[in-house]
């Protein structure tokens, strides 16, 4: 019997978790490969949820577009360098094209692209990429669909959501028109479409973005003005039930404005939208719903007088803090926080397009990692780079990646034919009596020609050989 080792130290498995929640998350993923225990750990849907948790809890940060469309290939979609302090607030900075509409969810980026949707873990480098089902009666670019401040349309001007189930973990992806009536879902952890049917009487705005918020996700819909003032309804579909329901909806003194926004800001359901008033011109309104009762409540009232505001302006609120500063951003690129104890509007940024808060999510998307044919997984440097830098960085790849395929399958040629060109390098110095250089330029022409014919290293290795060949014999003549 093997007996046991005095000097062994025994951890459990619930003091391993707690010590796992606190290591950075790049550590993480060199534990899982130290011990199939602790891999197991790691992966486990209760300490995946509690990492979550803890990051809901923690420093804010901000994930915003590096907006480009160069189509640079990847090696991973976040580097270290990509995190910076900038205006006090902290930013990860996704390398995609800014104009592109987006959702998110608990860190995960859903971005539609034509008949495809790509969604995106960017703290764990992944991505998954679906193919959509085709639109029975798709809407087209038409001034049916007018570009206000507050649209953002999806591809195929339909509405979309993204969520999490609540009840088994499961992201999903929901599009849906007005005609006919029902809806696709996604589950993103199976890949699998199905459609579910949607009553006529629940309407949508196809241009306004969703909210999703503890297992559902909602929609704000709102009527042109009447005599009686604006009609609004706000829509949810439980993701678990898979059910559509009417949400209780705030009374708002004023009424709703078209620039209202429907949003999750700190876990909660929340309606941001300017108001006028004649003492402080525009202030921005935020009211909270609180679950489960479905009761509504107005938490802020900013005063936007600073911005001098004179035409139509959506507002959207990004994230909370525990000291009860906002961040939020608005249609024209312009980031902005607010101080409740002192009332003060600071000013962010003039330019950037945030995507939504950054959250490290360990949850796993299968193991499909990054597809180099999509314009939006180009992540690198937050920092702007010119035309110039762009080309060279993309010829040093070509060229890194044709050395070390040249090198790789010369050597294990070499090494698999050595007593060959041992015979040959005897045959030819005592046939001709050859010089070094000739002898050596001999040898590169023999070891390029098999390369050639073993096929092994495409048609870009075989042109450049050629070019090589016709130099060569272009020196030795």
């Amino acid at each position: 019997m093997e007996e046991e080792n005095p000097n062994s130290v025994y951890i459990n498995g619930d003091l391993l978790e707690e010590l796992f929640l606190r290591l950075p998350l790049k550590y993480l993923g060199i534990c899982k490969s130290v011990l199939k225990e602790w891999k197991l750990i790691l992966e486990s849907k209760s300490f995946v949820e509690r990492h979550l948790s803890i990051q809901k809890s923690g420093r804010k940060i901000l994930l915003a577009a590096h907006n480009c469309d160069c189509g640079v290939l990847p090696s991973r979609l976040l580097p270290e360098s990509s995190r910076r302090l900038q205006w006090g607030e902290e930013f990860v900075f996704l390398h995609c094209n800014a104009t592109r509409p987006s959702m998110s969810c608990d860190g995960l980026v859903c971005i539609p692209e034509g008949e495809w949707i790509n969604v995106l873990n960017p703290s764990m480098g992944q991505l998954r990429r679906f193919h959509c089902p085709s639109l029975l009666n798709p809407g087209q670019n038409s001034t049916t669909f007018p570009n206000e401040s507050w649209s953002s349309y999806f591809p195929g001007y339909c509405a979309m959501g993204f969520g999490r189930d609540s009840v088994n973990g499961s992201y999903k992806v929901v599009r849906m028109l007005d005609a006919p009536n029902y809806c696709d879902i996604l589950d993103v952890n199976t890949g699998q479409w199905r459609k579910l049917w949607k009553p006529r009487r629940f309407k949508v705005d196809v241009g306004r973005k969703s909210a999703s918020v503890n297992g559902s996700i909602y929609w704000l819909q709102i009527n042109r003005h009447n005599v009686n003032g604006s009609i609004y309804t706000i829509l949810g579909l439980d993701l678990d039930k898979l059910e559509f329901h009417d949400v209780q909806r705030p009374s708002l003194p004023k009424g709703i404005m078209f620039e209202a926004q429907i949003v999750n800001i700190g876990d909660c359901l929340a309606i941001a939208m300017p108001q006028s008033s004649a003492v402080q011109q525009y202030q921005l309104e935020i009211w909270s719903m609180h679950a489960p009762e479905e009761t509504w409540s107005k938490t802020h009232s900013i005063s936007l007088a600073s911005l001098g505001l004179v035409e139509s302006t959506s507002f959207t609120p990004v994230t909370l803090s525990k000291q009860g500063n906002v961040v939020f951003y608005d249609n024209k690129m312009r980031l902005f926080k607010y101080y409740p104890q002192t009332e003060q509007l600071q000013s962010l940024s003039q330019d950037i397009c945030v995507i939504s808060p950054y959250l490290e999510n360990l949850v796993p998307l299968q193991t499909q990692q990054v597809e180099f044919r999509t314009g939006i997984t180009c992540i690198r440097r937050c920092e702007t780079e010119t035309t110039t830098d762009v080309v060279m960085s993309q010829s040093t790849r070509v060229n890194e990646f044709l050395l070390e395929e040249f090198l790789n399958k010369g050597i294990d040629w070499l090494w698999k034919n050595k007593f060959k060109l041992g015979a040959i390098y005897l045959f030819v110095r005592l046939l001709y009596n050859c010089s070094g250089d000739t002898l050596f330029l001999a040898t590169k022409l023999i070891l390029l020609y098999c390369l050639v014919r073993s096929g092994s290293c495409g048609n870009i290795i075989k042109t450049l050989i050629m070019m090589k060949l016709s130099s060569i014999i272009g020196l030795s003549l």
